[in-house]
């Protein structure tokens, strides 16, 4: 008899649940099939609801952008005030429509994480396939696409939408290294940022999941993981403002 056939069969639900409580069960489970229906549906639902909530937020600080701070950007400074008024009357009506987006934002990401993952097994002498990768990349999504952007949202909402005139307000919400950096520096704060407990733990998950899924020694594993969690904190500091 087959051994993969003996085994129990496990709900998405089930597994996603697992990543966060027990999650080398739900990494087993993913080695054998690949669950990621359940766990892209929560997603969405999570981020969405949280991309919703920060909406008010991010509207206060586009208007304060282009109104409190031209001289920080000369663009602005060279608008004239109808320029600017128009310029925020189309950024507000993007900005109440940004959840749409969110389910590709989160393919996307997770395709792109599973590519980097698959180079990083082949290299690791590991023997993971794209569809296996993928699977653990959207359940392990689940930390920061799901619970971490719900959380901004919730907070964001208690402080008030008020309380942000600026990207890197935004980057506070969460506790992460950014608290300790010097004021006024947005890009090292963009950067910082990165380094935060929802970060960390995905971090530890991947490491974690490809020396299950992948079948990956240690340090590669870490290596691989350490990379695509960390990784995309360089490209967002060239926008941070």
């Amino acid at each position: 008899m087959n051994a993969d056939a003996a085994l129990p069969q496990r709900s998405g639900l089930s597994v996603l649940l697992d990543v966060i409580l027990a999650p080398r069960a739900a990494f087993e489970a993913l080695a054998t099939r690949t669950h990621w229906g359940w766990a892209f549906a929560i997603i969405c639902i999570l981020g969405c609801v949280g991309a919703v909530l920060q909406v008010p937020a991010g509207h206060h600080v586009m208007v304060a952008t282009f109104t409190q701070n031209p001289s920080h950007d000369p663009k602005i400074a060279a608008m004239s005030p109808a320029d600017v008024q128009q310029a925020i009357k189309v950024g507000s009506a993007f900005q109440q429509w940004t959840w749409v987006f969110y389910p590709l934002i989160v393919l996307a990401a997770t395709a792109v994480t599973a590519l980097v993952l698959l180079v990083g097994s082949a290299v690791g002498r590991g023997q993971g396939s794209f569809a296996r990768l993928f699977g653990l990349a959207m359940n392990v999504a689940i930390v920061n696409y799901g619970l971490n952007y719900l959380l901004i949202g919730v907070l964001v909402t208690l402080r008030g939408p008020d309380s942000f005139s600026t990207q890197r307000d935004l980057l506070g919400t969460v506790p992460s290294l950014a608290w300790l950096a010097p004021a006024g520096s947005a890009k090292v704060a963009a950067l910082l940022a990165q380094i935060n407990p929802f970060q960390i733990w995905s971090f530890f998950l991947i490491a974690l999941g490809l020396t299950v899924v992948a079948k990956m020694p240690r340090v590669p594993a870490y290596v691989a993981a350490a990379i695509v969690t960390f990784g995309d904190a360089v490209l967002t500091v060239p926008f941070a403002r």
